[in-house]
């Protein structure tokens, strides 16, 4: 490769690394109009989503009461609390199972942003079993699979309620239960919790009744969600919960950040001294591997960076610069053996390649085994290093290749050697 055309492809690569770091790093604003607004770019590393230990939010784990518990079981109980968290506006809540395989299935729920976690409880921790009994329950006069819907209204006192559609034959049974119970009160469970005590006046006939005296919408409307999405299929019972404020989570971002820079810096001073131009080839390489991560973490759906993924993030950046180190101690003991640079260069990558392949692809399987077996805190970690240890290996081999390819015609045949931290057998001390 010319000189000439050396320097304009690194031109060109140096002008494409700094434009994308801008649009990776930089906001600013866009003149133009957009709703008569100038938009303003954010940076691309904004958009990545952020799981609620750096968002902050609100995570609660169930588990099975029961032994007999199947991955239908679980799987229809997930539907329900999908269906329950949608209806109150939680759209972007994370429903993952854990230990399915277990006597005792977990299912653990992630919700960003939430400063209520009662009201989450109350969404998410009932059985949602609607039962209409007499006094000490001894007797069900009808269920909630009498009932065909459940919305908030409001009386005439400017109470909250709970409108109740029964179905034709649940209304039968509901004007059978207040006639056995005229003068007497009527129990409402949820769950295992009495969320209403009436005493009846007279029988009601019809197919709608009501839920009356909630003091605020968010109480009614949690009730009406639970009813309205039906009963979980199983009995669970919260073993974990947490939940963890914005600020925090900014904190954590922040200093993880902060101390992935350094480490960063440090990384290119070390490979700089140490190893010359190769130490200043790897660095370049290295801003390219964290660019495109960045991209991949951005564009590809349904990945959250977390505290666990920032670490596995930093490992395979560890992972990176173990595979450079590996490839140009096989380039040094080439280039003292007596041969050319550029063939020194051919044989280092040649033998250390299988090196790198066998480091990279252990890491890469121990990965897919914490993603599949690990819960989901971990599994962020497993994510985000198995994208990084991938990448970081097609860096090495192939890109770190290519800039040594590019730097090369920039540097005479007589300085070569120092330039790239090389020696002979007998220079070597």
């Amino acid at each position: 490769m010319s000189k000439g055309k050396s320097i304009t492809l690194l031109s060109i690569l140096f002008v494409l690394i700094a434009a994308v770091a801008v649009l990776c790093f930089v906001p600013f604003n866009i003149p133009g109009t957009f709703g008569g607004q100038p938009y303003t770019w954010k940076g691309i590393a904004n958009t990545i989503e952020q799981g609620i230990d750096l968002k902050g939010g609100y995570y609660v784990v169930l588990e099975a009461k029961t032994t007999d518990a199947d991955a239908a079981n679980v799987n229809d109980a997930v539907t329900v609390l999908r269906d329950r968290l949608d209806k109150k506006g939680y759209t972007e809540a994370t429903i993952t199972t854990q230990d399915t395989a277990t006597a005792n299935p977990k299912i653990r729920i992630e919700i960003p942003e939430v400063d209520n976690a009662n009201e989450i409880l109350q969404v998410i921790g009932s059985t949602g079993e609607l039962r209409f009994t007499n006094e000490g329950g001894a007797k069900t006069y009808l269920t909630g699979d009498d009932v065909v819907s459940a919305k908030v209204g409001m009386n005439n006192d400017g109470k909250y309620i709970v409108a109740l559609n029964f179905t034709p034959e649940g209304g039968k049974k509901f004007a059978n239960a207040t006639s056995e119970l005229t003068g007497q009160t009527m129990y409402i469970y949820l769950g295992d919790e009495i969320i209403s005590q009436p005493t009846v006046n007279q029988q009601i006939t019809g197919t709608s009744a009501s839920i009356e005296s909630f003091e605020t919408f968010d109480q009614a409307d949690a009730i009406a969600s639970v009813i309205d999405s039906g009963k979980l299929p199983l009995q669970f019972e919260v073993s974990e919960a947490q939940l963890i404020s914005a600020s925090l989570g900014q904190n954590a971002l922040k200093n993880s950040l902060i101390a992935g820079a350094i480490g960063l810096a440090l990384i290119f001073v070390i490979m700089v001294v140490f190893y010359g131009g190769f130490g200043l080839i790897a660095s370049i390489a290295l801003v390219i591997y964290t660019l495109v991560l960045i991209l991949l973490l951005a564009f590809i759906p349904g990945i959250q960076l977390t505290l666990p993924g920032i670490a596995g993030i930093l490992l395979s950046i560890g992972m990176a610069i173990d595979a450079n180190v590996v490839i140009f101690e096989r380039v040094r003991e080439e280039y003292a053996s007596g041969k050319t640079l550029a063939a020194s260069v051919k044989a280092g990558f040649s033998r250390a390649v299988i090196t790198v392949i066998d480091a990279n692809v252990t890491t890469l399987i121990a990965a897919v085994v914490l993603w599949i077996i690990s819960p989901g805190s971990v599994k962020g970690f497993a994510i985000t290093l198995f994208i990084g240890v991938l990448l970081s290996m097609v860096t090495a081999i192939f890109v770190t290749r290519w800039l040594i390819r590019l730097f090369r015609p920039l540097v005479s045949k007589e300085r070569e050697a120092k330039f790239f931290g090389v020696k002979r057998g007998a220079d070597v001390q």
